[in-house]
């Protein structure tokens, strides 16, 4: 981990000076980063990297994006069997804070993941989330915090190797391995007629091998589709404000 030293506060940190975040805090069920942290250790644990089901078909992708204090979701829903689109919903929500808190990203994004989930019809077989999953400095990133509130098959994948090492130990499998020390965490899947990368990992109740096959079969286009998407719901929705 990388020493820093706070400006503000005089401190060495990791990742967040633990005074900076303190006055965030108020709206969490935490009242300092010691508690956070603790919490992360503990259910890092608990998530579970074993299939808790054999098939998968409809998948669930969830993209979030924060524009003027204000936190705009997507879930998409992509029949793998049919490569088309069923379903796609977008939110916005006012999240606990906007601040950008590397590493306990969950203490936002849980919250508007359930609640872009709480009303859906379509149930679908698997969640995969741009979020940081068991690929994180505490094994524990926001979509495995969503994982174990649903109880819910989650994947995730973040475009920038945010922690772990990548290493080619499997000969007969052409994808680069994501290691924290001699644990297996993740895979670089790499991204059709790119040099770029996937990261993924697992968030609970899925294999990490069963995570590789789900994003070797997936159109990596629909990713880049939900984004665009979003994006245009965000400026739809900034316009309504400014007329306002």
């Amino acid at each position: 981990m990388k020493i820093k030293n706070c400006e503000v506060h005089g401190i060495e940190y990791n990742y967040i000076c633990p005074e900076c975040v303190k006055s965030f805090l108020k709206n969490t069920p935490f009242s300092n980063l010691e508690e956070i942290r603790n919490y992360q250790k503990e259910n890092a644990k608990k998530v579970y990297l074993i299939d808790k089901i054999t098939k998968y078909n409809l998948i669930g992708i969830i993209n979030l994006k924060i524009s003027e204090n204000l936190a705009y979701s997507a879930l998409l829903i992509y029949d793998i069997k049919g490569k088309n689109i069923t379903d796609i919903k977008f939110k916005s929500y006012k999240p606990i804070f906007t601040e950008y808190f590397p590493s306990i990203l969950f203490l936002n994004q849980t919250e508007i993941y359930l609640d872009l989930i709480k009303d859906i019809k379509i149930i679908p077989d698997c969640y995969i989330i741009n979020a940081s999953v068991q690929i994180h400095p505490y094994l524990y990133g926001a979509a495995c915090d969503f994982g174990l509130q649903t109880e819910t098959p989650v994947v995730g994948y973040t475009k920038k190797l945010l922690f772990g090492e990548l290493r080619k130990i499997n000969e007969n499998l052409n994808i680069p391995e994501i290691y924290y020390r001699e644990k297996l965490i993740g895979y670089a899947i790499p991204k059709p007629n790119s040099k770029k990368f996937l990261y993924v990992s697992v968030g609970n109740n899925i294999s990490l091998i069963t995570t590789l096959k789900l994003f070797n079969i997936m159109d990596f286009e629909i990713f880049s589709v939900l984004s665009g998407r979003l994006n245009n719901f965000i400026q739809n929705e900034l316009k309504k404000i400014i007329k306002t």
